[in-house]
């Protein structure tokens, strides 16, 4: 995973011709955004790998979502 996020980093100009340019994404954001999207994405896929590849990538998410677990647990008391 870090490799290709290190490869969509480094050939953003080659991935960009393969693909074509995001239009919708460049309405919003500018001209030659599709670049610097493609960039972001390939450093949050270096990230997540060395996350994953350490073993730290459950006590991240546990961090980042530790606010809204109790959304997603079920209520107490009620019968099913």
């Amino acid at each position: 995973m870090a490799l290709a996020g290190v490869g969509f980093v480094k050939y953003t100009f080659q991935i960009t011709n393969l693909t074509g340019r995001q239009d919708w994404l460049e309405r919003y954001t500018g001209s030659g955004s599709t670049y610097g999207v493609y960039k972001l994405f390939g450093v949050f896929l270096v990230i997540v790998g060395i996350l994953w590849a350490t073993g730290f990538g459950g006590d991240v998410i546990n961090f980042l979502f530790a606010p809204v677990y109790n959304i997603f647990r079920p209520l107490k008391g009620v019968a099913n």
